[in-house]
């Protein structure tokens, strides 16, 4: 017999009625899933055993199998199969701070060292397709095509795997709270606004009390430019980050990096629905420009962009191209790029260069669905 979804709140009213339990008892069950990362009904001990029983029997919490798990110092990447034998992806970053042994940071943080290191907070890059229907040049995911947009309970339960994963690795802090995931973005395979609803509901999981209890500022929403989804992300005050995959201050140069959707999205329709975005919402627009060699690199670019993101509530984040076999461009080099940096700084631009977590073992940003390409597996059609 096919499982429910817990999250089919038809479905758990209708089991709570037949089996006549108080409506704290749902509440209970919620509490267990979000706040102590249970994924496996028969590991929920608050509830009585014959509970859990009929509840495994009817009810399904993750939607999808762990395929592999890939470990790094940096980086923990998840491949799950769906049931109908698509692959996604997500992948948690770890942020770390270097502490001096011996301080009283030092001594009052053992349990938070990794090799050394105070961990400082956690990120999770969670998938909302399978594959990308926008097709950058420069992402191996986009090499994949398109198959189809992820439910909301495929979205969550990227979230609810990674937490319980932490949960097992890394136990408790020193206030006795689970280490879990804080910060969320939206940047993995797929494009967001592209499966706005399901998005939309992932993000008012994310935030609300009863949930994941994150705040606002901790999830970002990375879109290509998708503009009925930022306009609808106007209208629906989501509140959440707003994040664009800009990389090009001009038209010609944008179609030729995406050359899909810049077609009837164009930079200058994009920045219109932006200064909208960030004019209702009284917040601050992060922008995303990948370095490529002798592509997006050239000083000319730096003072173009510049004038493009003048008097604009903008924080611009350089990234470096993260190369890889399947794809025939090259990362730009370190003096290139502090140049360009350099150029926007004086400029009076807010830029950084952004750490790239995972890049060469082929688990970073663009990267996804390296696997399949390398093989030279059939994409998704």
């Amino acid at each position: 017999m096919e499982k429910f979804s817990i999250f089919n709140a038809e479905a758990v009213e209708e089991f709570r009625k037949e089996e006549k339990l108080q409506p704290f008892r749902v509440k209970q069950i919620f509490h267990e899933i979000f706040k102590n990362a249970q994924i496996d009904f028969k590991e929920m001990t608050t509830l009585s055993k014959d509970l859990r029983e009929k509840l495994d029997q009817k009810f399904q919490i993750i939607p999808f199998e762990l395929d592999s798990v890939h470990e790094s110092a940096e980086t923990t990447k998840f491949l799950f199969r769906l049931p109908d034998t698509n692959l996604i992806e997500s992948v948690i970053m770890f942020h770390f701070h270097d502490i001096i042994e011996g301080s009283q940071e030092y001594e009052n943080n053992l349990t938070t060292l990794i090799d050394g290191k105070k961990l400082n907070r956690l990120t999770l890059c969670i998938s909302s397709q399978v594959g990308c229907p926008v097709g950058c040049i420069f992402c191996v995911t986009g090499k994949l095509g398109f198959s189809k947009n992820l439910s909301y309970e495929a979205i969550v339960s990227q979230v609810l795997y990674a937490n319980h994963y932490l949960k097992n690795k890394l136990g408790k802090r020193e206030d006795g709270t689970l280490y879990s995931i804080r910060n969320i973005v939206f940047m993995w395979m797929g494009e967001p606004l592209l499966n706005y609803d399901n998005v939309k509901k992932t993000v008012h999981t994310l935030l609300d009390q009863n949930g994941f209890s994150l705040s606002r500022r901790h999830v970002t929403i990375s879109t290509s430019g998708i503009i009925p989804g930022i306009e609808k992300m106007t209208n629906d005050k989501l509140g959440v980050m707003l994040a664009l995959s800009l990389h090009s201050p001009n038209q010609t140069l944008r179609q030729e990096l995406i050359p899909t959707i810049s077609k009837v999205y164009t930079l200058d329709l994009l920045m219109k629905a932006i200064d909208d975005y960030t004019a209702k919402t009284d917040q601050r627009m992060f922008y995303e420009y990948v370095m490529i060699k002798d592509k997006t690199d050239r000083p000319e670019l730096a003072y173009e962009l510049a004038e493009l993101l003048k008097n604009r509530n903008a924080h611009l984040n350089l990234i470096p191209y993260n190369e890889n076999p399947a794809i025939e461009l090259e990362e730009s080099s370190r003096n290139k790029i502090m140049n360009f940096k350099n150029i926007l700084v004086e400029k009076w631009i807010t830029v950084t260069v952004r750490d790239t977590l995972g890049r060469w073992i082929q688990w970073a940003c663009g990267q996804l669905g390296y696997e399949k390409v390398k093989k030279g597996e059939k994409v998704i059609r």
